[in-house]
């Protein structure tokens, strides 16, 4: 079934949300719109892993090289629409370099989709996230689709970088299927999280 995250990025044309352009046009902001937004990495419709994310990166030298033609452009929006099954050709694989992060398995979700090198210290950028249709629809998301799959044990929920999804944690203490990450600063989880992933994993198959 697809998910309400999958049916608004269809509608993506170019590298900026039709729903988003005022909200950019009309706030101050130090994102780069150049380039397709990573909304999400991974099956999202259907990976029973769920990790959380903040926003998409961004690096002068880096980000570019993933985006050489136009046809990068379109395979990235061909990607978060379901058109394309596979990762765009030139896009980074790091995520799925370490187990349990396969495709199929795990999916990456950002709460903010547009790029920027760290908006932990990026004010304007974290004041125009409270506000863009789209990361208030990512929001919605988790809460109506996502958390209730977790507490019925279809999902788990790893918030690895939870600051801009208003996540309770209190509200969530009671759901082992959701977890705080204790290794933020990385782009990895800590050993332990991978455990407890690991196990809950197994566990579906058994």
């Amino acid at each position: 079934m697809k998910c309400s995250v999958r049916a608004f990025w269809e509608r993506l044309e170019g590298s900026v949300h039709p729903d988003d352009m005022l909200a950019f046009e009309e706030n101050p902001h130090t994102f780069n719109l150049d380039f397709p937004p990573p909304a999400f990495v991974g099956d999202i419709d259907n990976a029973p892993i769920i990790i959380l994310m903040a926003n998409g990166g961004y690096n002068i030298d880096r980000t570019p090289t993933a985006f050489i033609d136009a046809g990068d452009h379109q395979e990235h929006r061909d990607y978060l629409a379901g058109r394309r099954k596979k990762l765009p050709t030139r896009l980074t694989n790091y995520y799925f370099k370490k187990k349990p992060f396969h495709e199929s398995s795990v999916v990456f979700v950002n709460a903010v989709a547009y790029r920027s090198p760290r908006i932990s210290s990026e004010p304007a950028n974290k004041r125009l996230a409270r506000i863009l249709p789209s990361s208030i629809l990512h929001r919605r998301w988790l809460v109506e689709e996502v958390l209730p799959a977790a507490r019925n044990n279809s999902r788990m929920v790893v918030a690895h970088r939870h600051g801009l999804w208003d996540l309770d944690r209190g509200s969530l203490a009671d759901c082992p299927n959701v977890i705080f990450s204790t290794n933020p600063a990385s782009r990895f989880l800590s050993t332990a999280t991978q455990d407890r992933v690991n196990v809950w994993m197994a566990s579906r198959r058994c």
